[in-house]
Parts: structure tokens; sequence; C-alpha cells
């Protein structure tokens, strides 16, 4: 398996029956008949590509400009007999392309075509020409989630690229994120907290099987270093740092780091060193807890009300590891809802609360900014 820090400028010249199509990575340079029935095209990409990230497609493709984001052309290629399906399920590309300049950086490569192809997994995030499942084409409108993934990916993973194969939530866990970050800016907040209780779940229920962390050094096969980790849990841990910095710093941290590693490799440290730049915070223990150990807090909570005050005992009942984290409580009263923000240091606090009448329910994690389990 190609290693990730292995990255070229690419050309292709490719040879085909003069009736298919070819798309590849890079810009299309060469279409010339050869006269024999077949026909010779070339495309180069300058800007270095992983290998694992190159890709060619050859079969009789409809094929449509979406638009033009920066001088980015966004291309959809599909089989013909779904043609208008494609174009139309495709499109939301142009829209989510420009997000992610806008808030990441300048797009490394020379085109993004996006793919309808025979692969096995829902998307591949091919440089500048991501493929995507047969069925994603349906012309219901239903893969801006996956069109997303793959596209954040071009950033992540595609131009700054993992240095190891154990730090591939660099990849998949910022895919996974940004992916919700995109879903938020269309969408608001709730959709955000919607996707985000959802990996909850798939992280509490592997962690019961599988019990290591984001980073597992232990791992010597890069087919398996691929998990719920490296995606949900990795995504989480960027939701977390983000509430941890404030959304202003976390973005300038994003583009610090997308900036420094642009077109290379990065590890963990990396982006640390880049979050620590932009908010003169040191973040080891933030990292070394979410990244480098397993779980997450798991919590037995209880709370009491008595003469104007709020009592809340919060009891951390994993045994590996203490955890040290911030959690939003929310007190709901004729609704409306006050936030008050606790420090969790310990493996058994209490928290005392001023409040003159009793609420009518407590609320831990309201808004979804803290990985945990509650038991």
């Amino acid at each position: 398996m190609d290693h990730p820090y292995d990255k070229a400028s690419v050309e292709f010249r490719i040879i085909a029956p003069a009736h298919f199509d070819v798309v590849t990575t890079g810009k299309k340079l060469e279409e010339s008949n050869l006269g024999n029935g077949t026909k010779l095209t070339r495309y180069k990409e300058p800007a270095p590509v992983a290998m694992k990230v190159v890709t060619i497609g050859v079969t009789q493709f409809a094929t449509q400009l979406l638009g033009m984001v920066q001088g980015i052309p966004v291309t959809a290629w599909v089989y013909p007999e779904n043609r208008l399906e494609g174009f139309s399920d495709y499109s939301v590309a142009v829209e989510v392309l420009q997000y992610f300049i806008d808030n990441i950086g300048p797009y490394t490569y020379s085109k993004l075509a996006n793919m309808q192809a025979k692969t096995q997994w829902g998307g591949l995030e091919n440089a500048g020409t991501i493929a995507y499942f047969e069925n994603s084409v349906t012309g219901n409108n239903e893969v801006e989630g996956l069109i997303a993934h793959e596209i954040a990916h071009q950033w992540f993973g595609n131009s700054v690229t993992e240095n190891s194969w154990n730090h591939v939530w660099l990849s998949e866990g910022f895919a996974t994120y940004f992916t919700i970050l995109y879903q938020e800016s269309v969408y608001g907040n709730e959709k955000r907290k919607a996707e985000l209780e959802l990996d909850r779940n798939q992280i509490i229920n592997y962690y019961k099987k599988n019990p290591s962390p984001v980073v597992d050094t232990s791992i010597k096969d890069p087919l398996k270093v691929l998990s719920t980790n490296t995606y949900q849990k990795g995504g989480w841990v960027l939701n977390m740092l983000r509430h941890k910095l404030g959304d202003e710093i976390f973005w300038d941290g994003i583009r610090e780091y997308y900036k420094t590693h642009r077109d290379a490799n990065a590890m963990t440290a990396d982006l640390r060193v880049a979050m620590e730049k932009v908010s003169g915070q040191n973040l080891k223990s933030f990292f070394s807890q979410w990244i480098f150990k397993k779980g997450y807090p798991e919590l037995k909570i209880n709370w009491s009300y008595k003469k104007g005050q709020v009592v809340i005992t919060i009891d951390q009942l994993q045994e590996h590891h203490i955890f040290e984290f911030p959690m939003e409580v929310g007190f709901l009263n004729q609704g409306t809802q006050t936030i008050e923000r606790i420090n969790v240091k310990q493996k058994s606090e209490t928290f005392k609360f001023k409040i003159q009448l009793k609420p009518e329910e407590v609320l831990f994690d309201p808004e979804s900014w803290l990985l945990f389990d509650r038991k």
C-alpha cells in the first residue's frame, strides 16, 4: 500500500476506445483521435498528490459543467442513463466547494469532478476527481452529506495528508466534522446537534467492543486504521476543540494548520502547534486525553433542589483515566433555559447553584459540546 507521504505531480496518458470518455486526476491537456478506433487523452495535475488518491475513470459518461468556483471547474460525470438525475444530485458540489474555500483556504487541484463509479465505498476522495457509488444517483438530492464529506477531504487527507496511517483521523475525523460544519451553515445548529448525537451513539457502541484511542499505535496493518474512532470520535474531538477555543480562534487555527501544511504532510502534533499558536493556550492535556487515551467520561449524574439551591453530583465511573472537561448545565423553567458552566477535574465532585425556583428540568450538555456517556 502506498505510504501517505508518497506525493508527486502526476500526468496520465490514456489510450482507450474512441467511444469512451476519460476522466482522471488533473487538468485535461489533450484529447486526440488516433485513427484506429482509439483516442489518446492526457491529464496533468501539477500539485503534489498522495498516490492513494489518484484515479482513472473510463466509460461512456454524460458530463456537465455544474459551475465555476474561483476559477475551478466543477463537473458531473455520470452514466448516460442517469444524466438528469446525476446532474441534479451532484450540483450541490458547487456550494460545498465555495463554503470550504471561504472558510479554510484555497483549493489545491485543477478541477473538481464528481464521478458516478463502481467504487466499493460510499465515496472515494480521489484528488480533484471524486468517485461516488453507483446508486448515489437517484434524482432525490439525498447525497449532500456524502458530497460534503468527500470534498472536505480535498483539504484534509489529500492536500494536508497524515504522515502516518495511525493518524488517519486527521483525514477522516476532519471530513466527518467538516461535513457537519457545512450542514450547520445550511440548516442551523439543530442539524449539528442531531448529527453529533448519532455519532455519539456509534462511538459508545464501538467502544464497548473496541476500547482503544483515536491514535492507536498498536495497529500495524494500514487496512485496520479506519474505524468509528478515526471517523466519528475524531469529529467529536474537533467539536470539543471548537467549543474550547471559540469559533473565531478555532477557524483561525484551522486556516493556520492548512496554510502551514498545504500540499504536504502533518501529524496530530502539528495540529496542536497550529491551535496553540493562534489561541495562546497549552493544549497538551486536551490532545492527550481525547486523542491518545481511550474512551470518554462515563458519568453518573444526580441533582437535587432544596432551599433555593441546586446540588449536582458527578461521578466518573471509568477506571483507566480521570478526564478533565468543561460541561454546560441547562436549568429549564417555564420554557426558558439558563446555562451555567462547570469544570470537572476529579473522580467525584459536587457543584452548587443558587436558583430561586426549582427547575422543571436540568439538562447536561444541552448543546452537544461534550463527548460522554451518562450511566
